[in-house]
């Protein structure tokens, strides 16, 4: 075994400047794992089979081939902190924190949105409404006004407060285009392969496939309409 040691002073001293600029803003600080430098020193362990070696006989994996990877603790040295309690964002969140300060303000926006959306939305009669009825406040669907009225007293608490609306669903049924299926079969044939099946047979196959199958139907709660509870 032959270990090498990489002078990391005069490469660094060659290949890179004396100083790195960082333009910090407000809410943001200096890595104090890579000290501004955006990379650390990984190990990179590993053994050798049948090695029997003194080094061997104290660990598994001995030898190391140490390089320089991203820091995982910041972008480009520099890190993100929450405005509120001054602690370091966790990478892959943006601006986005688990103090108090930072769920109240998100809070107070969900708030806002939630009260724009209901200034918006339009009561509409129950009879003009054909899909499923959604209950924000229970999570659940409904088929009208009575269905919802029958659960909520089989299941409501004594100091919960009855909601006021239904919101109008929307409806997805299942459907399966031919052109999809007819281009994943000819994935690997010639190029004009495709151009040459029958399109609107497959389509009819596929749809009158679809209207038989049962339990699919998906209901969307759209938020634009309402009716009174």
């Amino acid at each position: 075994m032959n270990r090498l040691k990489v002078n990391i002073e005069e490469i660094v001293k060659e290949m890179f400047p004396k100083a790195l600029i960082k333009d910090l803003q407000e809410d943001e600080r200096i890595c104090p794992t890579c000290k501004g430098l955006g990379i650390v020193i990984v190990n990179n362990e590993y053994g050798i089979k049948g090695d029997k070696s003194q080094e061997a006989r104290k660990s598994r994996f001995p030898y190391r081939h140490q390089s320089f990877t991203f820091c995982p603790t910041c972008y480009n040295g520099v890190q993100s902190v929450c405005k509120y309690c001054g602690e370091p964002i966790p990478i892959g969140w943006i601006n986005k924190c688990s103090c108090s300060g930072y769920k109240n303000e998100q809070a107070e926006k969900e708030r806002k949105k939630w009260n724009e959306t209901l200034s918006k939305a339009v009561q509409v009669k129950e009879e003009d409404v054909e899909n499923m009825l959604y209950c924000v406040e229970t999570d659940d669907f409904y088929m009208d006004v009575d269905d919802f009225l029958e659960q909520w007293e089989c299941n409501h608490y004594e100091d919960e407060e009855k909601p006021i609306r239904l919101w109008v669903t929307s409806k997805e049924e299942m459907s399966i285009t031919a052109s999809d299926v007819i281009e994943n079969a000819c994935d690997g044939l010639h190029d004009d392969a495709a151009d040459n099946c029958d399109y609107k047979s497959l389509q009819k196959i596929l749809d009158d496939w679809c209207k038989e199958q049962t339990g699919t139907t998906t209901y969307y709660p759209c938020y634009k309409e309402y009716v009174l509870i």
